[in-house]
């Protein structure tokens, strides 16, 4: 028998008190011993009511080999709250880590990545975590609604930047906060407008349109300034089915530059397209 959502979330909440029961035996890693090794044993974990999107795992692989930050991975906890695949408030969809994530948990997210450790012990695993702030999560340094969404523009510094012989003036997001937040509320931007999301260094990087109030054309450059995806017509999230990730082709980037859908085709961006950065704060 498939469990239904609600009793799937009751359940994963039961086990995660049980993951408490355990959690202040430490060894000196800093691993609670109830986490220390996988049950490999007879008994099987209940089965879940929806698959985990595979770039999810796929994410939680990269992260824990040190080839994404913690941002990523948290994009990726965000969309399972936001979709009822955890048992914690909405609310915490659109946070953002207020403390870097202990490095054991990447052990924990390797074993999952493996197949080591079930879905479902997983997603216990992550919900307790947040619930006992050793995954610490709070509301992010731009808290914007949609009643207050005409000043979100001036939170943003301001670069210059060409695509092919384009020149557009763009909101720059460096900051985790400055990435949650993105372009949500905001009203659609003309052609030579847009904003770049500017990563340290070259990584997988998904996207979703949770928040977003019109469709976007996505555009994924690595350190070299060249085009290695686009995706097109991207529609905002709605409430009436998963909001859709997007993860560039699951290339490094450096930059994923964000415009009003139809700049691409407007502008015939491909492949062959060029980056240019003319100034970044």
């Amino acid at each position: 028998m498939r469990l239904t959502t609600r009793f799937f979330t009751a359940s994963l909440l039961a086990f995660g008190i049980a993951i408490a029961s355990l959690h202040y035996a430490l060894p000196q890693d800093g691993m609670p011993s109830a986490l220390a090794q996988p049950e490999l044993g007879d008994s099987q974990p209940p089965q879940l009511p929806f698959l985990v999107p595979i770039w999810i795992k796929n994410n939680t692989a990269s992260w824990s080999q040190g080839k994404l930050d913690d941002s990523q991975f948290i994009l990726g906890v965000r969309y399972l709250i936001a979709n009822d695949m955890m048992a914690l408030p909405h609310e915490y969809s659109s946070m953002t880590l207020e403390k870097p994530i202990p490095a054991w948990i990447k052990t924990v997210g390797s074993w999952w990545a493996d197949g080591k450790v079930s879905d479902y012990d997983f997603l216990a695993s992550i919900q307790y975590l947040i619930s006992s702030d050793d995954i610490k999560l709070g509301q992010a340094g731009n808290v914007t609604s949609a009643l207050d969404s005409s000043t979100l523009k001036n939170n943003f510094p301001r670069g210059k930047i060409m695509v092919d012989n384009v020149t557009l003036e763009v909101q720059v997001a460096e900051t985790q906060d400055q990435m949650i937040e993105g372009l949500q509320f905001q009203q659609a931007l003309p052609y030579n407008q847009g904003m770049i999301f500017v990563f340290g260094e070259p990584q997988v990087v998904a996207m979703w349109m949770k928040d977003m109030t019109f469709p976007l054309d996505m555009i994924w450059f690595d350190a070299n300034g060249n085009v290695i995806h686009i995706e097109k017509d991207l529609p905002p999230c709605t409430e009436n089915a998963p909001c859709q990730v997007y993860d560039g082709g699951r290339q490094e980037a450096k930059y994923v530059l964000e415009v009003t859908s139809g700049f691409a085709e407007k502008f015939n961006v491909t492949e062959k397209s060029k980056l240019a950065i003319l100034s970044l704060p």
